[in-house]
């Protein structure tokens, strides 16, 4: 029987071993692929379509951007709003060690006007080099439009929801940074958290969130954390390559996304919680506006699932992807009908869901993000708002005799 043993152990061990030794040949392999790859490969980009759209096609700076947006995908834990990008200086993006993409041309000296923006990805600039962001044409606008050095931070982070913005605006403030105008521009993140979670008012992916926070983990078999080795990636290349793929009657079943509906949640209750945390979040800014004198402005950004702009093929095709989830546009829908007739009492509120309406051409890259075109018919748009109010109050201030 100790023969026996001691044959059995030293079998086992060589396996062990000889696994060891293939996990690592095989990891190298996966590395070396990856350096040697030809530069094409490496900036066509991961099957996302957004990167496919034909707008791209024409412009010369495309293939260098959606490398390097990948490249910036790495995020670091930031204190009070959880994550941001990592530092990173590309040919098409720059993010400061702070984790703000840089605004070109912004000029931040001592007597600079100074405008944070925020909100999610459309703000951050997803699809567009530095220069072809929203606070990018806001920065390119109000240099025109009115003297003296223009100086526009943009705060704006992928996932971010409203309360995460506000958070980043909380921490400017402590520091001594106080803008002199505040621009806002996010709801659908709070709309896809809730459709994610069943509740209103918490951040993107709560649930895998909280499991880290708490050291929990989804149960894994053996088999579960093989299948999480290069050696199994391998072999199952290999196999994909040499057999015809047949559904296996002992497969497990893909899982159910979990949503709001598939919770049992109410359209009209979540939907009536999303926009009551947007106006409580909006009342919030209005009292740190008065108490530090800053101006602000709350935008809904538009949707290609919303408004009537006269869709292109492609943008056809991004509208029916959008619509194949009906859960999340009826949650969509029901938040923006909400706030647009809230606007009427909101006087800092302003809907920019039709922006497009009078544009035949293509602007959307996919459901929530648009091409520098439409970041810069935004940034226009919000140009001419802000020019707007800010020539009604001084005719206020005038009809008050100054006060």
């Amino acid at each position: 029987m100790r023969s026996f043993y001691r044959a059995v152990a030293i079998l086992v061990l060589n396996t062990l071993l000889l696994f060891a030794c293939f996990e690592l040949v095989t990891r190298g392999v996966f590395k070396l692929a990856h350096v040697l790859a030809t530069p094409t490969a490496q900036l066509v980009g991961e099957g996302n379509p957004r990167e496919t759209v034909s707008y791209y096609a024409s412009q010369a700076w495309a293939k260098q951007y959606w490398y390097e947006f990948r490249l910036t995908r790495t995020q670091r834990y930031y204190p009070y709003v959880g994550w941001r990008r990592a530092p990173f200086t590309g040919q098409t993006i720059e993010i400061d060690q702070e984790g703000v993409r840089v605004t070109p041309g912004a000029d931040c000296r001592t007597n600079s006007l100074d405008v944070f923006t925020f909100g999610a990805s459309a703000m951050w600039g997803t699809g567009a080099p530095d220069w072809g962001t929203i606070p990018a044409y806001v920065q390119q606008g109000l240099a025109k439009r009115q003297p003296g050095p223009v100086c526009v931070r943009n705060f704006a982070e992928s996932a971010y929801v409203v309360m995460q913005d506000i958070l980043m605006l909380l921490l400017q403030l402590r520091s001594g940074q106080v803008p002199d105008v505040v621009l806002f521009y996010n709801v659908d993140g709070d709309t896809y958290a809730a459709y994610q979670s069943g509740r209103a008012g918490v951040p993107e992916n709560l649930a895998q969130l909280a499991a880290r926070f708490e050291g929990r983990q989804e149960p894994s078999t053996v088999v579960d954390q093989l299948r999480q080795t290069s050696a199994y990636a391998l072999i199952d290349r290999l196999m994909g390559k040499l057999t015809i793929a047949t559904p296996s009657p002992h497969a497990p079943a893909p899982r159910k996304l979990l949503t709001y509906e598939s919770m049992g949640m109410d359209v009209a209750e979540l939907s009536a919680g999303i926009v009551q945390t947007y106006l409580a979040n909006y009342t919030i800014v209005s009292a740190l506006a008065h108490t530090y004198g800053f101006e602000y402005f709350f935008f809904l950004p538009p949707s290609i699932s919303l408004g009537h702009k006269p869709l292109t093929p492609e943008e056809q095709a991004m509208k029916e992807r959008a619509d194949s989830d009906p859960a999340l546009a009826k949650l969509q829908s029901a938040v923006y009908q909400s706030l647009e007739r809230a606007s009427a009492h909101y006087p800092h509120l302003y809907s920019l869901v039709h922006i497009f309406e009078q544009y035949d051409g293509l602007l959307w890259i996919d459901e929530g993000h648009v091409t520098p075109i439409g970041n810069h018919m935004i940034a226009e748009r919000m140009l001419d708002i802000i020019q707007a109010r800010s020539r009604h109050e001084s005719l206020q201030r005038t009809s008050h005799g100054g006060r």
